[in-house]
Formats: C-alpha cells, structure tokens, sequence
C-alpha cells in the first residue's frame, strides 16, 4: 500500500465532502485534515464531518487554543478564556487544567483526536496583534510551567495536542502569515517551555516560518539545524509538523511544492497544507514521484513510523 500521502495534513473547502475531494483523498492516500470555521457549521454537521474524515484512520486537528484563535465557537463550542488571561488567574494551574480539559472533553465528544494548541512562545499585552493574547506571558518558567499543565491535562484526557510555534516567535515582530520574521540570535528562554512540554509527554510539536540566523541561514520550516535541535538537545521523540505552506512567508520566497519538499528534507513529519483543495492536490500529485524514489525511502519510512507509534501508543481506539 502507498502511504505517501500519510506526510500531508490538508484543509477542505467547505462544511461537507464533495464528491471531487472523496475521489481525491483516496487517490493520494491522504489521512490527515485539519478543520477551520469555513468547514464548521452546527453541531450536527460538524460531527457529520469529523466522523467521516476519522474513516480515513489519520488525524481530525482544529486550532483550538481559546481567546482570539478558536474555530469552533458558541454555540457549538464553550467560550474558552485567551491563554494570556489564564496566566493571570488567580491560580494559573487550576484555570489551565479546568479549560484544557474542558477542551479535550468538547473535541473529544465531536471526534478531533488532535488540537493544534499550546501556544509557547514568549509574549505578554505587548505582543504583536498575531500573537497578543495567544500566549501564557513573557516569563519563562511560568510559560513552561503552564504548558506542562496543558499537556498534561490533554494527554490524560485522551486527545492529542501540538506545542507551538518552535524555536519561539515571541521576538518576531513581523507576522508569517504575511511575511518572513528575522532574527539575528535564538534566546536560550524560548526554548524552555517546549523542553518541559517535551518532558512532559508532548506528542507533537509544530516550528514555525521564522529565520534566525544563528542557527541557519534557512527558515525553521527548512532547516535540518533547527530540527535537530529539537530532536537532539530537546530530545524529541515525536512528531514535527510545519506550519500552514500557504502562509506569506513560505509562498513569497518559493513555490508550494518546493517548500513541502524542503520543509520534508529538513526533517518534518506531517506537512500541512489548509488553504486550496485543488491546489494541495496538485502538489501531492507533483511530489509524490520524489517520495517514492530509493533516495527518500528510508526518510519517509522514519515519519511514518512515527505516526505508527503515535496511534498505537497514544490514541484509544475510535
């Protein structure tokens, strides 16, 4: 059986499967999706949705982190508090666990096996609109402490969840969505809510469109350096997923198909494409004989077991 199409996590077009997007999915092998507001509509139809995508036996995933980035909403969804608004709880650790596992309970009862969230980069009231309120504040070991929290109560909940944005944003001040974000040096703080998500059990985590010239001259989405920093002095065993290819940072510099090869290269698992069906699957289509080619078998293969272990180890069956 090819499973190829196993790398890629990719965005639908609306609230139902069309009958060209069924024929698509199955022609690629493609077993992983990510749902955003366009595919949402009411609780019926959502779950509608999310069964017949978990037919497929990959990943259902939402970014649903609370505060200004949650796709599902009231009614459909509890209005879940900003995670900047948690950390200034009275008791930080209970407001995280109490949501988080209201969370996981909500995404559970509609079928997502995945949530995109925790956000652990560094950034307070001052950060920069496509981050501001994303976060658990500036200091730290609180982030860290936090993030433990939010895993923690995930995992023990039965759902998957994803550390975000490796090796930090919070520095950045321009947005990926729309441009590359540069910086001259990594601060050695950043890293440290994602070594306690690390240790914390953390079965995913996601880098993001951002050059730091330290470490590369490449963004973290195509750099072996930064990959490797996070499997070897992080010591993660898990997935690591890119962010969304379409975003401004990506597409600017390079095509759509060169960068989910790159991105692949430099170490990624799971690609993630969530904008244009159509245009996903013409780059599924472009890549695929590469992937199967003798040179990228051993590599593919890695990713792939990896995905293995994940669903064997830590999904429940259904």
């Amino acid at each position: 059986m090819r499973r190829e199409g196993w790398l890629f996590m990719i965005g639908l077009e609306g609230p139902r499967l069309s009958p060209e997007e069924e024929e698509t999915i199955r022609e690629l092998g493609l077993r992983h999706f990510i749902l955003f507001r366009r595919n949402l509509e009411d609780r019926q139809q959502t779950a509608r949705l999310v069964s017949s995508l978990r037919r497929y036996g990959g990943f259902v995933a939402v970014d649903q982190e609370g505060g200004p980035v949650a796709r599902l909403r009231p009614p459909l969804f509890p209005d879940l508090p900003a995670p900047l608004e948690l950390a200034g709880d009275p008791d930080p650790e209970g407001a995280v666990a109490r949501t988080a596992a209201l969370c996981a309970r909500h995404l559970r009862e509609y079928g997502f096996n995945l949530n995109l969230s925790p956000v652990l980069d560094l950034g307070d009231e001052e950060a920069p609109s496509f981050l501001r309120g994303r976060t658990f504040g500036r200091d730290p070991e609180k982030v860290a402490r936090l993030g433990r929290t939010y895993v923690e109560t995930f995992l023990s909940e039965g759902l998957l969840c994803c550390a975000k944005h490796f090796p930090g944003l919070g520095e950045a001040r321009l947005d990926p969505h729309e441009d590359l974000p540069v910086l001259e040096r990594l601060d050695p703080a950043a890293l440290e809510p994602f070594r306690a998500a690390v240790d914390a059990g953390v079965p995913c985590v996601m880098t993001t469109h951002l050059l730091i010239r330290e470490l590369d001259q490449r963004p973290a989405t195509f750099s072996s350096s930064v990959v490797t920093l996070l499997r070897r002095e992080l010591s993660f065993p898990g997935l690591v997923l890119t962010d969304d290819l379409f975003m401004g940072a990506v597409l600017k510099k390079m095509d759509l198909a060169e960068a989910a090869l790159h991105a692949f290269l430099a170490g990624h698992d799971l690609l993630l494409l969530c904008q244009d069906f159509r245009r996903s699957a013409e780059t599924i289509r472009e890549l695929l004989p590469e992937l199967r080619s003798p040179a990228l078998k051993g590599r593919v293969e890695e990713s792939l077991e990896r995905q293995e272990k994940l669903f064997k180890y830590c999904l429940p069956a259904g």
